[in-house]
Formats: structure tokens, C-alpha cells, sequence
């Protein structure tokens, strides 16, 4: 990692303290694992490929989760004091959050449940399609072979 604050190197300086202080609040503020990052889109090859990642993305990543909340603390004592109220009204205010939260996690699951009918539905009309396709071919093959077999005949 290269720190640069106004155009000064502060990889030294502020480099440890910043990977310390990331290392600590990446398990309080994201559970996901580094694959299942909006980033790992743009490794996909192609628009199905893409696809096929971003409906994984959005089945694992769907559920509103209020029980992971990090509180911010600022250095000294009115930061730990702040903290202190601020953790006593969420506990204080949390069966609202989780009221609101449960109810958008019923139509987070149904969407994500009607992309994936819709999405199979989709495939299955395009399989049937192109067994009508390769039907029609083989059809228009054995027409042509039959017209050919006919000519060279008479």
C-alpha cells in the first residue's frame, strides 16, 4: 500500500495505523468474503457470465442485517461518552430498526426469488428455441440432400 496525503509520501508514518485500523473494522463491518465484492464483476467474460455472477451477488448480499453495526469512536473522554449514548438509544431503538429491517428483507427475498423464475424461465424458452432451430436445420439439411439426390438422378 502507497500512501500519499498532498502530494507527500505518509506510507511510514500512517500506513501501519490505516492497515491496523482497516484489519480491525473489516470483520465489525463486512462478513462477505473478498468474492462476493461488487468487484468480482468485472472479471466476467462475457454478459452471461456476468449475469450468472451478479444474481449470485444479489442472492448472498439480499438481507438488511441490523445485528453488524459498528459505532464510531472519537479519541478521549466526550468520544467514549458519545459512544456510550449512542449504543444505549440503538438498544433503545433497535425493535423499530428490526420491525423495518424484516419487513424489507420480505420484498428483498421476493425480488431476488421472482429475477431468479423469471431468469429460468428464460433459459428454458431459449433451449426450447434453439431445439427448434437445430430441428428446422437438420430439416432444411435433408430437404437440400433429398433435392440434391433428385437432380443427380435424372
Amino acid at each position: 500500500m502507497r500512501l500519499t496525503i498532498a502530494g507527500k509520501d505518509r506510507t511510514a508514518d500512517l500506513g501501519a495505523e490505516l492497515s491496523r485500523r482497516s484489519a480491525r473494522l473489516h470483520g465489525a463491518l463486512s462478513p462477505w468474503l473478498p468474492q462476493h465484492s461488487a468487484l468480482s464483476l468485472r472479471d466476467s467474460r462475457d454478459s452471461s457470465d456476468y449475469f450468472d455472477r451478479f444474481c449470485r451477488l444479489v442472492r448472498l448480499r439480499h438481507e438488511v442485517n441490523t445485528g453488524i453495526f459498528h459505532i464510531p469512536v472519537k479519541p478521549g473522554w466526550l468520544g467514549k461518552h458519545v459512544r456510550q449514548v449512542k449504543t444505549l438509544l440503538w438498544k433503545a431503538l433497535r425493535y423499530q430498526h428490526d420491525r423495518i429491517t424484516f419487513q424489507q428483507n420480505i420484498i428483498n427475498e421476493l425480488v431476488v426469488s421472482g429475477v431468479d423464475f423469471q431468469n429460468s424461465a428464460v433459459m428454458r424458452k431459449m433451449a426450447g428455441l434453439e431445439r427448434k432451430v437445430e430441428q428446422l436445420e437438420s430439416e432444411l439439411k435433408a430437404l437440400r440432400r433429398g433435392r440434391a439426390d433428385g437432380k443427380g438422378a435424372s
